[in-house]
């Protein structure tokens, strides 16, 4: 049978014109490149990139006050021109704003153990689905995770109080490279969660409370517990060698895969070992609470107590 190269020929600048216009209408209109290239299960969003797409709802952890407490402030996504941002904050009651379809909330945060409304600007975003599975797919991240390791400076800290000059009276502590990293994306292998806070305080260990109240209140009259736990970072005067600490959240990484702590100041008031616990959140609201594995060896210079005058 032979070719009819005429009636080829005829429908050649059909075919391709009707290719053309469906690519025109998957370049103009978002929902239609998702649909024909199967990238996710929302509308696709022109902000989000070729492996998002725009979700429908989305919410923000945040803290509330210095006890480690938080909550949650959930929010609706507006996709309709293409441009996914965040329409509705639900309860939300600090300042918001918005750039290039990126929206910001002005979050609040623990700064020095002082709980500060308005301190940080949280980026925030509506775009979910990926790709990477070949088709609708939710990321789903891994807890944080906290390193074991953290230093203390000076490294061998005593009592407050027993410290005199050139170093400055009660010279304290400051426990530093505390680091968290975000869990990593186990449904859709699109990275890892952003840490959004990394929180710490002290306990005093119960052998060490057993050694104050048993060996060394027989060696001395009086000898109690000074202090109360769990015990959060304090401020330094001014004028102090940690006095700079004040001045900064101590977070370096905010908002990033992997963040460090440092130049959280402590005044010890009790001798023995101080256990170092660690709280650090992400982006899609998980936290891990984790006690690191060695404890701070706070001493006492005994050779400081003098016998009473006669």
């Amino acid at each position: 049978m032979s070719i009819n190269w005429r009636f080829v020929l005829g429908k050649f600048w059909q075919i391709t014109l009707i290719g053309l216009l469906i690519a025109i209408g998957i370049i103009f209109f978002p929902q239609a490149q998702c649909a024909v290239a199967q990238t996710c299960n929302e509308p696709a969003d022109l902000w989000c990139g070729k492996t998002k797409c725009c979700s429908s709802t989305g919410g923000m952890k945040y803290v509330t006050n210095c006890s480690g407490e938080y909550s949650n402030s959930p929010y609706r996504c507006n996709s309709s021109s293409g441009n996914c941002n965040v329409s509705d904050w639900m309860g939300w009651q600090w300042e918001t704003r918005t750039y290039n379809s990126r929206t910001q909330a002005h979050m609040p945060d623990c700064v020095n153990g002082v709980w500060k409304p308005n301190q940080v600007w949280a980026y925030v975003d509506c775009c979910g689905g990926s790709s990477s599975s070949g088709g609708g797919c939710t990321p789903s991240y891994a807890p944080p995770t906290i390193d074991d390791t953290y230093m203390v400076d000076p490294p061998n800290p005593i009592v407050w109080g027993q410290e005199q000059p050139p170093y400055g009276l009660a010279l304290g502590m400051t426990v530093n490279d505390i680091k968290a990293h975000g869990g990593q994306d186990t449904a859709c292998g699109t990275g890892q969660a952003k840490i959004t806070s990394v929180t710490i305080n002290l306990t005093l260990t119960q052998d060490s409370i057993d050694w104050i109240l048993g060996e060394l209140s027989q060696r001395y009259i009086n000898v109690h517990i000074k202090d109360t736990y769990p015990k959060y970072p304090e401020i330094a005067d001014v004028g102090h060698a940690y006095a700079s600490c004040s001045s900064t959240s101590g977070l370096t990484g905010y908002n990033t895969p992997n963040a460090e702590l440092d130049c959280r100041f402590f005044r010890p008031l009790d001798p023995g070992k101080y256990a170092v616990n660690v709280t650090a959140c992400q982006s899609d609201g998980k936290c891990t609470a984790k006690t690191l594995p060695e404890p701070i060896r706070v001493w006492l210079l005994e050779s400081r107590l003098l016998a009473p005058e006669p």
